[in-house]
């Protein structure tokens, strides 16, 4: 969820608290509707701007496929090579490499890493998740998106190499390890992640807390899990699902991240022996993804 205005989370956490009380139950499901709603950004400072305007720029150029999926359309934005590697062979496949952004997010503020990928002679697929971007609706929770990345695998193809920022972790680890049931494990040769959460509990008992949820209430919003999913918060950790997909993996965080502890990114390397964590200093939550250095990181582990 994303941050409120101060005044407006006051209401919210003032009468969910009273709410909690009265009829728990309901209050828990309320909260969890809550937790999955997407909202449209609030103003543009003119850095935004000018961020969205230069990558608006750069996806006028990518073939838009809006992919239908159980609960909506999903927006995918196919961009085509520009070069052929020199080792490359006339008849080598051309790889793909999948980018999925983050919570309240959308594919061009990830558009930093889709130029260097095209001159490496790699074909990138940006995908909005559901009620973001130009995705349909205005909800999202792993149960919608998981599947809405297997619609856009079965359209478009699958994909070599997947590299997602923040909550876009979560839905990957998810979608990659086959937790939800009627959605299989995918392959994937390398995993690129940017300030992955870990514990899902955590997020889940962090919104708790702060929209003023008493513990009954509480119960029913994780119960809201198990009844969409048959399975428990704790099963969507990052770094268990991730401890079935044998790939290497490059974890890049910032210490000073306000939003998702640096501490997550740790949890989640030493699970897995094929991560390798590279602390990424000062760059906060938000701005790692505009860094030439991240991207040039995470090019450099992609091609390797």
């Amino acid at each position: 969820m994303q941050k409120l205005n101060k005044t407006i989370l006051i209401l919210i956490s003032t009468v969910f608290g009273i709410a909690s009380r009265i009829a728990p139950k309901l209050t828990g499901r309320a909260a969890f509707r809550l937790f999955c709603t997407t909202f449209e950004p609030g103003k543009n400072s003119p850095q935004r701007k000018a961020i969205l305007q230069s990558a608006q720029s750069l996806f006028s150029t990518a073939t838009q496929h809006d992919v239908p999926y159980s609960s909506g359309t999903v927006a995918a934005f196919e961009f085509k090579p520009t070069n052929k590697p020199n080792n490359m062979s006339d008849d080598a496949q051309t790889k793909t490499v999948w980018v999925v952004h983050g919570w309240q997010s959308h594919s061009l503020f990830m558009n930093k890493f889709v130029s260097p990928l095209l001159e490496q002679g790699f074909r990138v697929i940006c995908i909005d998740l559901p009620g973001h971007g130009e995705s349909s609706g205005r909800t999202f929770h792993l149960p919608m998106a998981v599947p809405s990345l297997h619609a856009v695998r079965e359209k478009l193809g699958d994909f070599d190499v997947i590299l997602s920022h923040s909550l876009g972790g979560a839905v990957v680890a998810a979608t990659l390890a086959g937790t939800l049931p009627d959605y299989p494990a995918i392959p994937v040769s390398k995993l690129v992640m940017i300030s992955p959460p870990d514990s899902m509990t955590k997020i889940f008992n962090d919104f708790s807390t702060m929209v003023g949820l008493n513990q009954k209430a509480n119960d029913e919003l994780h119960a809201m899990v198990t009844r969409l999913t048959g399975l428990v918060t704790d099963d969507f950790d990052t770094s268990s699902q991730l401890q079935t997909v044998t790939t290497e993996c490059l974890l890049m965080h910032a210490p000073d991240d306000k939003e998702v502890p640096y501490s997550e990114s740790e949890a989640i390397a030493r699970s897995n022996v094929a991560a390798v964590l590279r602390p990424m200093d000062g760059l906060g939550h938000r701005r790692i993804i505009a860094s030439d250095d991240v991207v040039k990181e995470a090019v450099s582990f992609i091609v390797a």
